[in-house]
């Protein structure tokens, strides 16, 4: 065995058994490309944005594959030993890692506007760019989402580059709500923590710190049930943390429909709960 493979296999196993202690599912993040009219700058931007915007979350480990010298390298391997695409190749490559999901994404354009008022000139921006995510089980894509972002309308940026700069910036925006829908955290009702006559008005959740739930963070609430010998969750009701009480235990206030999630917990019935997303930004 030579030194470069055994240096590699020892880093991997590093790897596999920093992975395989982490609670949280890990998120590689490959490069992001970016169109010809578009300047490499501002896709490395748009890809430190994001790496950001997730971390902030608390609810993934995030690995840059980018900065990472022996992925690359054998990313590098495996697409020219085993004539595979780069995807594939990244795909296989990550597997060694135990990762659950892979990210990439293209800039696809960095559009400016000016206005002129008073012999003044100002700018504002939009990127459009791709998001696009892979389980490594599979391969298969569970996001390939087109996305905007914008300068703030109260911006009055008196240079090009400065406006495209804050669009990139605000991408960072509304991505609670992207890790919400795409690696959603799914929990139980544990206690009523507070009733008024048949209506719960807080709970306990399994749910904590150890998962990146923070105070306000929304929850649909389930229950299963069972209709031709399928079983079935039907939202019920909805949630909102409290307080974080533990890695694995939060206080949560009932925000919507307490009487019903009251009575079915009364039945012993299963209450499963899982993060809420907002659709009108998707």
């Amino acid at each position: 065995m030579n030194r470069r493979f055994l240096f590699l296999a020892i880093v991997l196993c590093a790897a596999i058994t920093l992975f395989a202690q982490a609670k949280k599912d890990v998120l590689c993040v490959y490069n992001f490309t970016y169109s010809s009219n578009v300047g490499s700058n501002y896709a490395e931007m748009l890809r430190n944005t994001v790496i950001d915007g997730i971390n902030k979350t608390g609810r993934l480990k995030i690995v840059d594959t980018k900065n990472d010298e022996i992925m690359k390298a054998e990313i590098s391997r495996r697409m020219s030993e085993n004539a595979l695409n780069e995807e594939n190749a990244l795909i296989e490559s990550i597997k060694t890692l135990g990762a659950k999901y892979i990210m990439t994404g293209h800039l696809a354009s960095l559009a400016t506007t000016s206005k002129s008022n008073n012999g003044k000139t100002w700018y504002t921006a939009k990127a459009t760019y791709q998001i696009k995510i892979f389980n490594v089980a599979d391969g298969a894509v569970i996001c390939n989402d087109t996305r905007e972002s914008t300068t703030s309308f109260l911006s009055t940026h008196t240079t090009a580059d400065d406006a495209r700069s804050e669009a990139i910036k605000y991408a960072s925006l509304n991505l609670d709500d992207f890790v919400n829908k795409y690696f959603p955290v799914i929990g139980s009702v544990i206690e009523i923590a507070e009733a008024k006559k048949d209506e719960a008005k807080k709970v306990y959740i399994d749910l904590g710190s150890d998962l990146g739930i923070t105070k306000g963070q929304k929850f649909d609430v389930r229950e299963e049930r069972e209709i031709a010998g399928r079983k079935i969750n039907k939202v019920i009701g909805e949630l909102k943390v409290e307080s974080v009480e533990a890695g694995d235990i939060s206080l949560c206030k009932v925000t919507k429909n307490g009487k019903a999630i009251q009575a079915a917990f009364n039945e012993g019935k299963t209450l499963s709960i899982i993060t809420k997303v907002d659709n009108s930004i998707f």
